[in-house]
């Protein structure tokens, strides 16, 4: 449906080195759903795909520049039998086939031919540089094929620091904020009415620990500062996967192979057991949650080194992200009056947010239209 014919149709995505988080409409009432699937592409020769896969909901095959790529919640059962991600974990994520082909997987499982305003998500260090959004925007503005068959036209693209999407769900966490204020009565912080008292009196900073990179994005009365927002690379989950591997190889006195690095991945994430060798390991053992913690030590001085003397005019610290408890921790123990609020599905918090952003776009774009009649 476009705006010509009713509500308009808005789209977000949050396409992270870990995870890939989408918007999509639901099919029965319409109602914004949020939805991932983990952010790994495999490269698959069409002709030979197995025809029981190919028909799963679970899964979607799409092309990108002449490659087809199978991507979807059920691929990782392709990752657990291989040492290849189908990422890249360096700064030229943003720029691979595999990011792509994600990017298509989450249009694919949206549904749509058509969607008015699609809004975009990236770290704040490829924000920064003017060439990557606009060159995003140019790649997924107009005709966009998913598969070599099906295909999507977007009309507006809008790309936005993925931490200001943590920010815009703020929106609707005022009483989750609130009761983090609550705990915190060293901050001298009061109740917030709503949304707008939050915009309009509060100077808060949003980190997203991802897969790879440690994002921070500090919004002082509703404007994001960027000479005091930034990101760290090599500072994000896969660091306190890799130490807490080396802490199990060293106890259990063996290697990890890379087979396992999926799993281990998934049960620090998910706080599941991890079984090796028949062995089952608690991911909440002392031991491991220290080491986790030491994985993010430097990561957490970067941040703090690069927000600066902002910090005495900072009123909150908001974590989103899959997973940030470790980073909250830390940022907790070094400055113990701080309010830090994480959201209860801080996963979607950007997504959500971007989603929200997109709204109010073309809202205020069918506004305009209206007064032009």
């Amino acid at each position: 449906m476009s705006i010509a014919s009713g509500a308009p149709i808005v789209a977000a995505i949050d396409l992270g080195y870990g995870l890939t988080k989408f918007t999509r409409r639901n099919a029965g009432t319409g109602a914004v759903e949020y939805d991932l699937f983990p952010s790994v592409a495999f490269g698959v020769d069409r002709r030979r795909y197995e025809l029981e896969e190919r028909r799963s909901e679970n899964v979607k095959v799409v092309s990108y520049n002449g490659e087809s790529f199978v991507v979807g919640p059920d691929v990782m059962s392709r990752a657990a039998s291989s040492s290849d991600f189908g990422r890249h974990l360096d700064d030229k994520y943003y720029e691979s086939a595999p990011y792509h082909a994600l990017m298509r997987g989450a249009l694919a499982y949206m549904e749509e031919d058509h969607i008015d305003v699609l809004v975009l998500g990236l770290p704040v260090s490829h924000f920064r540089d003017p060439g990557k959004p606009a060159a995003l925007k140019k790649a997924y503005i107009g005709k966009v094929s998913l598969d070599g068959e099906r295909s999507v036209v977007i009309d507006k693209v809008v790309v936005r620091p993925q931490p200001m999407g943590g920010f815009y769900s703020l929106d609707r966490q005022i009483d989750g904020i609130n009761a983090t204020i609550a705990r915190c009565p060293q901050s001298g912080l009061k109740p917030l009415a709503d949304w707008n008292q939050l915009v309009d009196t509060m100077t808060v900073v949003t980190v997203d620990p991802g897969e790879y990179t440690l994002d921070w994005l500090l919004v002082n009365r509703g404007k994001p500062n960027t000479d005091v927002s930034g990101a760290a690379g090599d500072a994000g989950r896969h660091r306190v996967m890799t130490s807490v591997k080396e802490h199990l190889e060293a106890k259990l006195g063996r290697a990890i192979a890379p087979t396992n690095l999926n799993r281990l991945n998934n049960s620090l994430r998910t706080g599941a057991v991890f079984k090796l060798d028949g062995r089952a390991i608690d991911m909440r053992d002392p031991e491991i949650l220290a080491a986790a913690r030491r994985a993010v030590r430097d990561p957490v001085s970067i941040m703090m080194n690069g927000i600066k003397g902002a910090w005495d005019i900072i009123d909150m610290v908001v974590m989103v992200g899959g997973h940030p408890s470790h980073y909250a921790e830390e940022i907790a123990e070094r400055m113990p009056d701080m309010p830090i609020y994480v959201p209860k599905h801080s996963v979607f918090s950007n997504v959500e947010g971007l989603q929200l952003i997109g709204e109010g776009i073309a809202q205020a774009e069918a506004r305009a239209d209206a007064d032009a009649v």
